[in-house]
């Protein structure tokens, strides 16, 4: 009897370790941000190994090739293996799921992120994926591999939409953890040099020991062509908590730069500046960025020169829009001359400033462009950045679109939405037309002598070089790959 008993733990012990999840990152090469630590997965593995589980990160962006996973997989006995993407990268994600379904027989994928949480059903009528997490991650899966682990269907989590005999079982999105209670985000499993080694995409570090680093989730505001990923409540960690994270990473790890890629970093004034001055008073010699987009108009003097003593040399300010028009329309509601006094701040405090602007939206007119442009190009911005409009899946500008908030929407603006990078129909405002007024703006902005004197002083090494130089091409070439979700 105690054989049979040893024989069953046996079993079940190795049912188990089959359940471990191992994170697959493929190549996207429509996705230049893909250079650098994967975010989404390190949050993932802190939280399931707090939770007891095993997950392993196989980032091929840095090392691995296809053998090297397929022989990890193999070895390991791995039966789950998590991918996650954006719509850029979705043909990657499904192209290298197809793959591993093809060698590893029995093998069960979970998709998450930006593009599969938008469009469940797609992807699990691709043929390859058993599952998709909509919303945050942390919470589903972990469910998930205690379902798996113990034999149990995973029917009713929160969050987890599957596909049984052609049939899509569709849930509500994922269950919103308490950001204050995650664990930190488990840099340690990944080795950091190779990191540091890579071209960063983003705007020219003061060091190669360069992270990402989200410090909150979720955003109050309605800007209807963002993602909605982590809902529209704002959830901020601790300052206590978040400069205890940025300590380690410095003392621990040998981080020298910080991309801070918050949905709204500067949403809680007074959380920003405690962070600030917290950095300040541990003596924290560590540079720091916010290239994702900050709320131009949700700062004041004392924060900004904060930010500077902290070590911040870049921001990135989102106006979009200077038409108070589309500024309704898209539900942003950015009052236009506090951004611009958030820009003479960082002027005075000596930090370089980006302006994102949008142009191309339903019913925009030849002259609302032109209007945005030229702020663009007159503002006191030290670099600029021009997105065509995409209405990606998932995006609440995509629903306005197709009910009527912009006007009818005929099938040839239904075909614009369809494509991989969604544009928007306009007989009025061509999309060729939008390319050269997007090319012309560049032009009249670099030529100016501050931008251009900018861009010389950068020219130091031959990274740098490479980064102007691919930055000019695909402002200039590129266009169509103009903004990314």
């Amino acid at each position: 009897m105690s054989d049979v008993l040893l024989q069953s733990a046996c079993i079940l012990l190795e049912f188990k370790i089959t359940m471990e999840i191992a994170f697959v990152r493929p190549v996207a090469p429509f996705n230049r941000y893909i250079q650098n630590v994967p975010l989404n997965y390190i949050h993932l593995a802190a939280h399931l190994r707090q939770r007891g589980h095993k997950a392993t990160i196989l980032d091929m962006v840095v090392e691995e090739s296809t053998d090297d996973v397929d022989q990890y997989l193999r070895s390991n006995n791995v039966g789950l293996v998590g991918i996650g993407c954006m719509t850029c990268e979705l043909p990657d994600a499904l192209a290298e799921a197809r793959r591993l379904k093809e060698n590893h027989p029995g093998i069960r994928i979970v998709f998450g992120g930006a593009h599969p949480s938008a469009d469940p059903e797609e992807c699990l009528r691709s043929g390859v994926v058993d599952y998709v997490v909509v919303g945050e991650g942390e919470l589903p899966l972990a469910a998930l591999l205690d379902a798996l682990e113990n034999g149990r269907h995973p029917q009713g989590i929160l969050g987890l939409w599957s596909i049984e005999n052609g049939a899509v079982r569709g849930n509500s999105s994922a269950a919103i953890p308490n950001v204050e209670e995650l664990p930190m985000p488990a840099y340690d499993q990944l080795d950091l040099n190779k990191y540091f080694q890579l071209d960063s995409p983003w705007h020219f570090p003061k060091s190669k020991k360069a992270v990402q680093y989200v410090s909150s989730r979720g955003c109050p505001y309605h800007c209807s062509y963002c993602h909605t990923i982590h809902g529209k409540k704002y959830r901020g960690m601790s300052a206590a908590k978040v400069v205890d994270e940025i300590e380690r990473l410095v003392i621990a790890h040998g981080v020298e730069e910080l991309m801070i890629v918050d949905d709204i970093f500067n949403f809680d004034l007074e959380r920003a500046k405690d962070i600030c001055r917290g950095i300040v008073d541990r003596g924290l010699r560590v540079h720091l960025q916010f290239p994702n987009g900050v709320r131009g108009d949700r700062f004041d003097e004392e924060l900004v020169a904060l930010m500077k003593r902290a070590g911040t040399h870049y921001m990135a300010v989102a106006i979009e829009t200077t038409s108070e028009k589309y500024q309704n329309l898209i539900r942003k509601h950015l009052k236009l001359e506090k951004a611009l006094q958030t820009i003479q701040w960082a002027r005075k405090y000596d930090i370089e400033v980006c302006g994102f602007f949008m142009i191309g939206f339903p019913g925009e007119t030849l002259q609302e462009i032109e209007q945005t442009l030229d702020f663009a190009v007159s503002a006191p911005l030290d670099t600029i950045f021009i997105s065509l409009v995409s209405p990606f899946k998932g995006t609440v500008l995509r629903t306005d679109m197709m009910n009527g908030r912009f006007g009818d929407i005929d099938a040839s603006g239904v075909a614009a939405l369809e494509q991989l990078f969604p544009t928007v129909h306009n007989e009025a405002v061509p999309i060729e037309t939008l390319q050269k007024l997007q090319r012309s703006a560049y032009w009249r902005f670099y030529l100016k002598p501050r931008p251009m004197l900018n861009l010389g002083r950068r020219m130091t090494n031959w990274s740098n070089v490479k980064k102007v130089s691919r930055a000019i091409r695909r402002r200039l070439a590129e266009s169509r790959i103009s903004s990314l979700n």
